[in-house]
């Protein structure tokens, strides 16, 4: 069957994927499916994709994970990186703080602040190397089950063209990515729970004119004259400006100017007002809006077969007040489309899908917890005390402390506690796994782990990681190499030597192990070393002292599944064996 107007084959009516929602989370999990070798379609409602405005934050931790999917250098290349965030009084610097705690160890430790529209189209772009489009305007209307067949959901795809009609479409599962109001949370009948408050703020996208210094970072300005702004460069020279109106400014102005919407002109005089006594002017607006504050979450995030899922606004949405939005959603896919795949190549039990929701739904509430204080600090016009908010929260809205919980209790966790001792470390299952520096055993120059662990024809994001925390090899290279020899997984992995060794003493082993997978940890003190040696008692001095060989493994999404400790390699090897036994 051909398409009547291009000449270009119509889209298929069986595929592994329909994806509804053709924004930044629907097209990040197109890339996904199709790098792992699944089929997809993409609708969206809008007639064309988004050309200014809305979410424009991308943390540390969300790139890190573009990165390992090879879809970070496009935006790396036009936004801006913001280090800190700076709060000012009447013009004058009050405080400073970093988007990242000084102790994370990423190569990002920035914000990057790129218009979404951008962000939406170097994924587009990237998804057209494989034929892939978003089908516009198109969205699900109808979802129906044949749980017996290969294609268990027969969904109802309905396109707002004039003559094109409805098509039935098979599919193994559907991704709901279509927002806030999602018409597919609809059709599953799962709530949208939570709350939307009378607060409002407003946004623009300008270019602008000003002698305020401070032009480098995120800025939250205040003024005696005015109400709380915030501003932070964008790409191309742009500022985006928030403003953040009083919590009962709404009914004010309904009374005072018998309107219920607040202007543009209302979100410029207010910017005016805060960075007084410094002068701003507006050269051209791009994009401008008003939004609503609330923090509002789906009851469950997915169905109870484990077919269809819902990711991004969809499944939780907050206010733009952190730029949590897309990073969430984006998190959302990284978690789940790894162990799709996984299922359908038979090296994850389906069971696990159920591991999307109780992974992500806790982090959702945490990032809607966060979210709602502020705001409402924001919009309660004090600086210090949204300056603590974020402060006190960065850790978890860079996306490096969020954690996935282990609880034993739990009958399907692809997290496994090893021994009553590992209670002891400061490191646990569940948490992201640092990306430390290190030397190349065979280049002697300074790279990370992760770039270390990249390489083969299975994407990053899909493979398992293994950390051989070897210490001297002198004295571990007979436990090393058992463990080595004794493992055998089923499903892709990646093995990194990590040793404290000097690169003549690893020269003697190096017939036991791969070189290029050996790497010498050495700088600060043997830093990836101490850091899975930490224990929590702060008396201990030397935390590395009579430690054991660790072998730290990390899930294809960057976060530790387990880490074993001891001194028997054949025991490790049959301990990790019996990780991926349990999952499969």
């Amino acid at each position: 069957m051909l398409s009547s107007e291009l000449n270009i084959p119509a889209p298929a009516s069986k595929v592994d994927f329909l994806v509804v929602g053709g924004g930044p989370v629907g097209l990040l999990a197109a890339n996904l499916i199709v790098q792992a070798g699944m089929t997809v379609r993409i609708l969206d409602i809008e007639y064309e994709p988004s050309h200014w405005g809305r979410g424009d934050w991308i943390h540390g931790r969300t790139l890190e994970l573009l990165e390992r999917a090879g879809l970070e250098s496009e935006l790396l290349k036009t936004g801006v990186k913001v280090d800190k965030m700076s709060s000012y009084m009447n013009g004058k610097l009050q405080k400073e703080i970093p988007f990242v705690l000084e102790e994370t160890e990423s190569k990002h430790e920035y914000l990057l602040c790129v218009g979404q529209h951008i962000t939406e189209s170097s994924l587009q772009s990237q998804l057209s190397e494989f034929d892939v489009q978003v089908e516009r305007p198109a969205t699900v209307v109808n979802m129906d089950r044949d749980n017996q067949g290969e294609y268990p959901i027969k969904a109802t795809v309905m396109h707002l063209q004039e003559g094109k009609g409805t098509e039935e479409v098979e599919c193994k599962y559907l991704l709901g990515c279509d927002g806030a109001h999602s018409d597919i949370r609809q059709q599953l009948g799962i709530t949208n729970e939570g709350e939307t408050s009378e607060t409002h703020a407003g946004v623009l996208d300008a270019l602008i004119r000003t002698n305020f210094a401070s032009r480098k970072e995120v800025c939250i300005v205040q003024s005696d004259h005015g109400k709380t702004i915030s501003m932070f460069p964008r790409e191309n020279g742009l500022t985006r400006i928030f403003v953040h109106f009083n919590e009962d400014e709404h009914e004010q102005r309904k009374e005072q100017h018998n309107r219920n919407r607040i202007q543009m002109e209302d979100i410029q005089r207010e910017a005016k007002r805060a960075l007084l006594p410094h002068r701003i002017e507006f050269l051209g607006i791009l994009y401008w809006s008003i939004y609503v504050v609330g923090q509002r979450y789906a009851s469950r995030l997915d169905s109870e077969d484990r077919r269809v899922f819902l990711c991004g606004d969809a499944a939780h949405s907050q206010s733009p007040t952190l730029g949590q939005g897309v990073n969430t959603g984006f998190g959302d896919i990284f978690n789940l489309i790894w162990k799709v795949a996984m299922v359908e190549k038979g090296q994850l039990n389906r069971k696990y899908l159920s591991t999307y929701h109780s992974e992500r739904w806790d982090v959702a509430q945490q990032v809607l917890s966060i979210d709602k204080i502020a705001a409402k600090a924001a919009a309660g016009h004090e600086a210090a005390d949204y300056c603590d908010v974020v402060e006190s929260n960065r850790a978890f809205t860079a996306g490096y402390g969020i954690k996935y919980e282990y609880n034993k209790e739990h009958e399907q966790s692809l997290m496994w506690v090893s021994g009553d001792e590992s209670k002891d470390y400061v490191m646990q299952p569940g948490m992201r796994a640092p990306n430390y520096k290190v030397f190349g055993f065979v280049s002697g120059k300074k790279t990370r782990l992760f770039d270390v662990a990249k390489g083969g024809d299975v994407p990053a994001w899909l493979t398992y990681t293994i950390f051989v925390l070897a210490h001297d090899l002198r004295s571990t290279h007979d436990i090393v190499s058992k463990f080595l020899n004794q493992k055998n997984t089923v499903v892709p992995v990646n093995t990194v030597i990590v040793t404290t060794s000097t690169a003549d003493q690893v020269s003697n082993y190096k017939s036991l192990f791969d070189s290029d997978r050996v790497v010498i940890d050495k700088l600060n003190q043997a830093q990836c070393h101490r850091a899975y040696h930490r224990k929590l008692d702060t008396s201990i001095k030397n935390h590395s002292e009579g430690e054991a060989v660790h072998i730290v493994l990390v899930r294809p999404d960057g976060y530790i599944a387990t880490i074993l400790r001891g001194e028997d390699g054949v025991i490790l090897g049959n301990q990790l064996d019996q990780y991926f036994s349990n999952i499969l």
